[in-house]
């Protein structure tokens, strides 16, 4: 077994384990490129972008209300539990078969309430800074394993690709920066309907919504040797189907900026 199998294994036992709870969740992070790549993109020749850690957004809407909340469950389920902060028994961070994180993320806005009734108040909860615009924006991706069919709402790619222009900026380290460039090249260049998706940044753009992204962009992609491009062909690394890979990733991000000034 390879290590995205294994990864992909992992996975699927996560949906399956948080079945019950799916609707309130929403994926987030390095594996929606995979989801996008394989269930809403049928784009099964790409090569998905992911990371093993697993993240789950919270806070899309009013909470149902459960048996048990999702640490009661996963504890029952024998994830292993790991202290951010040695000095307290709580928070902890989740472990599925002690390897694999899975990490719940949410605005600082939300409400006490609902991560109780959901998560329970034991398990750590990242909040982040402008994260409502991504539970906002939303789809249902209907994800298959086998016979087993998991419907989790996630972010539309336009929604992801917008949020991460405004975000990567604000990352406190160089190779974070680099992930979330890479993960933005990685839509822009696989995305079948291009044209859906600035169109819909454009409506992101006329609401008001992050402002700053053409200035946050446009000094790391302003040229063919900007930082950003040199950023992205590194970390995406040799490439066999395109003839110059940073001359692509250059066009690609200059024609994301221009649907940024549309009118």
């Amino acid at each position: 077994m390879t290590e995205l199998e294994y990864l992909e294994s992992i996975f699927f036992k996560v949906l399956d384990d948080l079945r019950d709870y799916l609707d309130d969740l929403t994926l987030v992070g390095g594996w929606l490129y995979y989801v996008y790549a394989k269930y809403l993109w049928n784009n099964l020749a790409v090569k998905p972008v992911t990371t093993s850690d697993i993240d789950f957004g919270l806070g899309a809407g009013k909470a149902h209300v459960y048996p048990r909340t999702i640490f009661e469950l996963l504890s029952s389920l024998g994830y292993k539990e790991r202290h951010p902060q040695m000095d307290r028994l709580y928070p902890v961070v989740l472990y599925k078969e002690g390897k694999v994180r899975l990490d719940f993320i949410a605005s600082p806005k939300i409400q006490k309430g609902i991560i109780e009734k959901i998560v329970g108040s034991q398990i750590d909860i990242n909040k982040i800074e402008k994260f409502d615009f991504l539970l906002k924006h939303r789809i249902a991706v209907d994800i298959k394993n086998k016979k087993d069919i998991y419907r989790i709402p996630c972010p539309k790619p336009s929604a992801f690709l917008y949020h991460k222009a405004a975000t990567f900026i604000d990352r406190d380290d160089e190779q974070k920066q680099v992930k979330d460039l890479h993960y933005m090249y990685f839509i822009l260049r696989y995305a079948p309907d291009m044209n859906t998706i600035l169109k819909e940044i454009v409506q992101y753009n006329k609401q008001g919504d992050f402002k700053e992204i053409h200035e946050n962009l446009s000094c790391y992609f302003d040229r063919k040797t900007s930082k950003g491009c040199l950023m992205v062909e590194k970390e995406n690394g040799p490439d066999v189907y395109v003839d110059d890979l940073r001359q692509d990733i250059f066009e690609r991000f200059k024609n994301f900026l221009e649907s940024l000034i549309l009118k």
